[in-house]
């Protein structure tokens, strides 16, 4: 099976400073892959150098297994078969809605390209709008017509560049469902570059973590989210609370439930996230004694500060009505994560 997008050991860099080094990837026909890293980590250069924006110093980009950039020739964004969603929704001022969607799709006979971009306006649930101008509507208005204008020359591949960030929690995850509905449905592939784990949990079906312009780990969301290769990976993906093997005491970790005894070295760090802390055992799990010394309603539970050790605290969050009590909780061992230390 060819791949929509094919980036093959690709290296870029401006000022002397390599922003994406020797990146490798694919993304399949349909599927959406989201690049995920910090600011200044390089996402959104691999993003216009997908794009045609961009040139490569080294390697070799494909489209659908045509190769479109190396550091000789670069393919332009219009011949690529591919639509843009961005930050900023990026839509033409002084045109309306319906006139932004029509845009990119004027090869199209008048009739035909009326009527996919009301369909499409329909999909997005903006068929009032079509006589509107980009600025008489609100945020999500304006970026459900980019997402309607990007996807109105079906493209074979979506790029999205940080495409919610802008909107709110409620308007986000609105639009990241709409997003991936219109994609499924019409079997054109994602790739979409963020700095929130949200997206990626939501959108993808592989993440790709991108840092000081290397992927340092790609993998479905559930496999990096239970597995990281190192807390930094870890922590993009929400807090996440450690432990060094020296400051582990026999109180520590106390297997129950059929739980395997930790042999740590010397060098190991144990993470958890507050959100796999339980307060009972339902299986293998390791028992923990610490000092509880706050606790506070946070609407979906009870968020909790333990005391590990002097001064070493520990969060985590119980879901349910009742307020723990007691200084002990539960990790399941299968939430339980080892790093080395160097690893941090």
């Amino acid at each position: 099976m060819t791949c929509v997008l094919s980036f093959r050991d690709v290296s870029c860099q401006f000022d002397n400073q390599r922003v994406v080094d020797a990146v490798s990837f694919d993304v399949a026909p349909g599927e959406i892959v989201c690049l995920l890293g910090p600011s200044g980590c390089g996402k959104t250069t691999s993003l216009r150098l997908a794009g045609g924006m961009e040139t490569p110093d080294s390697g070799e980009i494909l489209i659908a297994g045509e190769t479109v950039s190396t550091p000789r020739h670069v393919v332009p964004p219009e011949k690529r078969n591919i639509g843009f969603l961005f930050q900023d929704y990026a839509l033409f001022p002084h045109l309306t809605v319906l006139e932004n969607i029509c845009f990119g799709i004027r090869h199209l006979a008048e009739k035909q390209r009326l009527a996919r971009a009301r369909d499409l306006l329909a999909e997005v649930s903006m068929t009032a709008f079509e006589t509107s101008l980009p600025d008489t509507l609100s945020g999500g208005e304006q970026q459900r017509a980019a997402l309607a204008r990007a996807m109105a020359p079906e493209p074979a591949l979506l790029l999205m560049d940080e495409p919610f960030s802008s909107l709110d929690q409620q308007l986000r995850d609105q639009m990241r469902d709409l997003t991936m509905r219109l994609l499924k449905r019409t079997g054109a592939a994602g790739l979409i570059v963020t700095h929130d784990a949200a997206d990626a949990l939501r959108m993808a079906d592989r993440v790709a973590v991108q840092r000081a312009g290397r992927l340092e780990q790609i993998g479905t969301p559930e496999s990096i989210y239970a597995a990281p290769k190192d807390i930094g990976v870890a922590r993009m993906f929400g807090e996440v609370n450690t432990l060094c093997a020296g400051d582990v005491t026999t109180d520590t970790l106390v297997p129950v439930g059929g739980a395997t005894p930790q042999n740590l070295a010397a060098d190991d760090v144990i993470g958890v996230r507050p959100v796999d802390i339980a307060n009972a055992a339902a299986g293998p799990a390791y028992a923990v004694s610490a000092r509880l010394v706050e606790q506070r309603h946070v609407g979906v539970g009870w968020l909790c500060d333990y005391e590990m050790q002097p001064g070493h605290i520990w969060q985590a969050l119980f879901r349910g009505s009742g307020a723990p009590t007691g200084d002990n909780f539960f990790v399941p061992a299968d939430r339980l994560m080892l790093f080395k230390q160097s690893e941090q």
